[in-house]
Order: C-alpha cells, then structure tokens, then sequence
C-alpha cells in the first residue's frame, strides 16, 4: 500500500512534467530553423532603409513613403529616437496599430542602434503590428507550442488522478467494502462467504487472513456442533444403556425381597445375574469416562520401554486364563525379537483387552493373537470367529457411540458403542493405526500397526 501511494504521488507530479517536456521539444524541432536568420534580415533591413532615407526625416511624411514597403513587407511599426531621446519618427501616426493582434508580453518589440551618416546614434523601436508575418509568426508559433505542452501536462495530470483514483478504488476501497460485508454475513451466521480477492498484496494478505479467520471459526463452530451433537447422543446413550441393566438389578433384586427365589439354587442364579448386571454398568461407566477424558483430550498416557516379548507374554497369558471363565479360547503366538519398546503398559493392555472383549460379544469363542516385528513396526493381529462386521458397517466401526449389532439381542450383549473409538485413540497416541477387516458369518481381523522407532515414541 505504502509504495502505491508513492508511486501515485511520484507519478502525477513527474509524468505531466515530462509529457509538458517533451510536447515543448516535439513542437519546438517543427519550428522553422531559419526564424532566427529571418529576424537578422529584418534589422539589417530596417538599418538599410533608415541610412538610405534618413536625409528624408525632416518631412516625415516623406520619410514614410519611402519606407512604407518595408513597413508592409513585415507588416511593422518604426519609433526613431534621436541621439538626446527625441521623437524623430512613429509610423503609428499614419497607420494605428491594430491592437487586436498584439502579442503578449510585448515579445514583439525590438530596439536596434543604427549609426547614421553623421556619427548620430539613433534608436530603433520595431514593433511588430501583427504576428501573421515573417519573423513574427515564429513567436506565435512558440506561445501555441507553451499552451498545446501546459494543455499535455494538463490532460496528463488529469488522466493519472482519474486512473489512480479508479485504481486504488478497485484495489482498497472495493476489498474493504467487500470485508465489510463479509463482517455483516458472518454477523448473520453465514460463514461461507469468502472474499475474492487474488492480489499478493497488504489487502491481499489481510483478506487471506480474514478468510483463514473465517475458516477457522466456521471448523469451530462445525466441532462445537459436533460436541454439542455427541453430548446429545452421549446423553441418550447413558439413559438407556444405563437403564438396561439397572431395570434388570432392580427386578432380581425385588425378586429376591419378594421371597420369589424360593432355594439356594435359584438365588445363587439371581445373585450371579445381579453381579454380571452390575460389571456390566461398571464397564459402561468406566467407557464413558474414559471418553469424555478422551473428547476433552485429557486420557493420561505414561509411556515407558517395555520388553515386546515379556510384556505380551505376560499380558496374553493373563487374558488366557480370564477367558475361561468367558467359555472363550485364546491362542497367541509371539514371532516379535528381543526388542524393546516405548508404550503406555496399561493403555494397550486396554486396547487389548477391549477387541477381545469386542470379538466375545458379538459371538466369538475362538480368539487368535499374533505378535510379530515387519520392517521397522509392530504388527499385532487379533482375529475372531464372531458373526462378522456388514459391509455397510466397517468404515464406521471406530466412530463413537456406533454400534454393528443394531438388533441388542440377548444372546449378544450390547455395549456401549466407545470401546472401538477408544481403541483407535489410544494407537493414534502411539503414533500407531488400526486396521479392520471382516466377512460377515466368519469373523473379524484387527491389525494394530505401532512403530518400533524410539524417536516416534516421545512422551
């Protein structure tokens, strides 16, 4: 903006200047190169003709008939001062000067001294009656030449006021308009107008600015939505996945008080269904504590260098022997080296844990884990023999609150729908990923992808 507005200044005081320049130079090489020996010729003749009849000044009416040709040939007028400054002669006597014609400045007057026969100086006024005739006309010529060059310069001025004016219109005021309206429309909510604006300029970056502002505060307002839309559903998740087991607790419970459960048998059954009941709002609770830390970017996560083969022997043999109170199987096999890695132990023993957990809910008793080392990355698979994930369904499987089983039938309990996200935020900790691939009717294979390189593991 700054360099602009001084090439505006420099320009509308320096372009007319030169356009006056060079308009005076173009009109001044047309002007006649003989204007200046025409001027030499009339002094001399002037001179001549008052030497050759100055014996005639005495009768000057005399003396004015013999020179009334030079008179007409350049159309003149003669004062004659003698040598004490007395009126010797003046033609304007016998022909008025026709004033009309007169010239500006009185460029059109010369003095000469012409030394007559008898040693007198005398001074010779010419004054030019008009300037149609030779050498005259060349002063003419040059006052039309100052006015056609002011007249450039002029036009000039005008044209670059005129053009700098539209320019720095088109350029300032019209993007500030536009800003200012793009401030009324988001003012109203809309936030898709965008400037158009392409110059790499200040105004320019400014509207690049306010359109980064703009997108900014539009993502914003979309992640506020998006908040407000899963508390929403978290809300309504929590009311009925809550209420599920608590009617059931609550109806075994009054089962229990009414004396319905009439022998140890069949109390022993209410109680185990009352307790099962019970971790089941345990693990609900616990899933939606761990996302909301998770929406608000707070779930902890403690790295620390572990041993792959000690710590996934050690997990896996622990998840083998809870499993068979599941009626569920579980096979591993460790292919990973001595290597040691940098992870969070209780995060992936949750992550773990929840797609086991996942794979037995929905119809899974026969779970395979494989732990192996390919190029520079953990790879570790856990496949199922469940019911499968529908087509439809895998692309969405680690959003939040998204369930396959949409039926909750008995036989497939239903959770909360938070396990898989949560899986898939703690990989992305780790700098890792999580792949799912399924056939409905035979099951369903997760790979966990983590990087063994120190430098990506920074806590």
């Amino acid at each position: 903006m700054k360099n602009r507005l001084i090439l505006a200044f420099l320009s509308i005081i320096i372009i007319p200047i030169l356009a006056i320049i060079v308009s005076f130079l173009v009109g001044a090489k047309n002007i006649d190169s003989q204007d200046g020996d025409q001027l030499h010729a009339l002094f001399n003749d002037v001179e001549m003709t008052i030497r050759n009849y100055e014996d005639s000044l005495s009768d000057q009416q005399l003396f004015y008939t013999k020179i009334v040709s030079l008179l007409d040939q350049y159309d003149i007028h003669l004062t004659i001062h003698g040598q004490n400054h007395e009126l010797l002669f003046d033609s304007k006597e016998f022909r008025p000067r026709d004033e009309s014609n007169k010239l500006p400045l009185d460029i059109d007057t010369f003095t000469i001294d012409v030394q007559t026969s008898q040693d007198e100086l005398w001074k010779v006024e010419i004054e030019a009656n008009s300037f149609r005739a030779e050498p005259f006309s060349a002063f003419r010529d040059v006052l039309q030449i100052i006015f056609v060059s002011l007249g450039m310069g002029l036009f000039t001025l005008i044209v670059l006021m005129v053009g700098w004016v539209w320019y720095i219109t088109r350029t300032v005021l019209d993007p500030i308009r536009s800003i200012y309206q793009a401030t009324e429309e988001m003012r109203e909510g809309n936030l898709d107008y965008a400037i158009p604006y392409k110059r790499n300029d200040e105004i320019g970056r400014f509207i690049q600015g306010f359109n980064l502002m703009r997108e900014h505060l539009k993502e914003s307002y979309a992640k506020q939505k998006q908040y407000e839309d899963s508390r929403n559903v978290l809300i309504a998740s929590i009311s009925h996945d809550l209420r599920t087991p608590l009617s059931s607790i609550k109806g075994y419970v009054e089962g229990l008080l009414d004396g319905v459960a009439k022998d140890d048998e069949m109390r022993e059954r209410y109680l185990k269904v009352i307790h099962d009941k019970s971790n089941h709002l345990d693990n609900l609770i616990d899933d939606l504590f761990e996302y909301s830390k998770m929406e608000l970017e707070q779930l902890p996560i403690h790295k620390e260098v572990v041993d792959v083969n000690d710590y996934f022997m050690g997990m896996l043999e622990k998840l083998k022997f809870d499993l068979n109170y599941k009626e569920a199987e579980l096979e591993y096999v460790l292919k990973a080296p001595p290597v040691q890695m940098k992870l969070d132990p209780k995060r992936m023993r949750q992550v773990i844990y929840n797609l086991v957990d996942n794979s037995i809910q929905y119809g899974s008793d026969k779970i395979f884990i494989q732990v192996e080392q390919v190029n520079k990355h953990l790879i570790v698979k856990v496949k199922d023999n469940g019911q499968g994930i529908d087509d439809e369904d895998l692309p969405y499987i680690f959003d939040s609150f998204f369930r396959g089983e949409k039926s909750r039938s008995k036989k497939h309990r239903s959770g909360s729908g938070l396990g898989l996200s949560i899986v898939h935020y703690i990989l992305k900790a780790h700098h890792g990923d999580i792949h799912a691939e399924s056939q409905k009717g035979t099951g369903s294979i997760f790979t966990l992808t983590l990087p063994l390189n120190a430098n990506d593991f920074s806590s």
